[in-house]
């Protein structure tokens, strides 16, 4: 097993993981920062290990809203642009199901950004 630090700012910090060939991410998450604003090619799956974060995926033109705390998984299909926002400090892992790559969807990613240039 791998781990090494690949990106820290006042957000938080993401760790990724090699274990095994697979890559997992994991996302600490300052309260009131927003993550992702992304979309994947194949499925992405989250668990909530500490904290509380509002998720936000987008499916069939509509924001779906979720509150999500501590032990909960959601699995996100393949395309489908979602974000977080942390209501707490909070840590995420996370993996595709497939390679590793993404996609920005500028409408949520510029919620994700606008507290980075306060």
């Amino acid at each position: 097993m791998k781990i090494e630090k690949i990106h820290e700012d006042q957000r938080g910090a993401i760790y990724r993981i090699l274990f095994s060939g697979k890559e997992f991410l994991l996302v600490s998450t300052n309260k009131g920062y927003s993550r992702g604003g992304d979309f994947h090619e194949s499925m992405q799956h989250d668990v909530v290990l500490s904290g509380k974060v509002n998720y936000i995926v987008r499916q069939e033109g509509r924001d779906n809203v979720m509150t999500l705390k501590s032990g909960h998984i959601i699995h996100i299909e393949a395309g489908s642009p979602h974000m977080w926002t942390a209501l707490e400090d909070s840590l995420i892992v996370e993996w595709l199901a497939g390679e590793f790559e993404k996609k920005y969807f500028d409408m949520y990613r510029k919620i994700v950004e606008e507290k980075l240039n306060v």
